[in-house]
């Protein structure tokens, strides 16, 4: 995917908490806060130190359903009480498709509450 692709794939950012769980070599690290996420990768919150280029897995759920993706830390911002890293998802495409569906469904129903799914 290219430079210009990425930039049309649009980012969910959280008003409320939202949280996952982030995992480095297999152990848990923590509860991370998700500050926003797009089918592509993800900035997170945490007051863990963790190196640029680290390669984690989040666990997280949009609209109840489960995921789990991996990924690489490719930046780090440093704040006095907490750090913001921003993740690239490994491309897998079926789990882009299927977050990517999530996400677009989530952002709906953020926009519109009044609106009620029919089955």
């Amino acid at each position: 995917m290219t430079t210009e692709d990425r930039r049309e794939l649009f980012r969910v950012d959280f008003k409320e908490n939202v949280f996952g769980k982030m995992s480095i070599a297999g152990y848990d690290v923590e509860i991370v806060k998700f500050i926003n996420i797009s089918s592509m990768g993800a900035l997170i919150e945490t007051d863990t130190d963790i190196r640029a280029k680290t390669k984690m897995e989040l666990r997280f759920s949009i609209n109840g359903v489960p995921f789990l993706v991996e990924g690489t830390i490719v930046r780090k911002v440093v704040f006095p009480d907490y750090n913001h890293y921003g993740i690239v998802f490994k491309e897998d495409r079926t789990q882009f498709q299927q977050l990517f569906r999530e996400l677009n469904s989530y952002k709906i129903r953020k926009a519109k509450p009044h609106l009620v799914d029919e089955d």
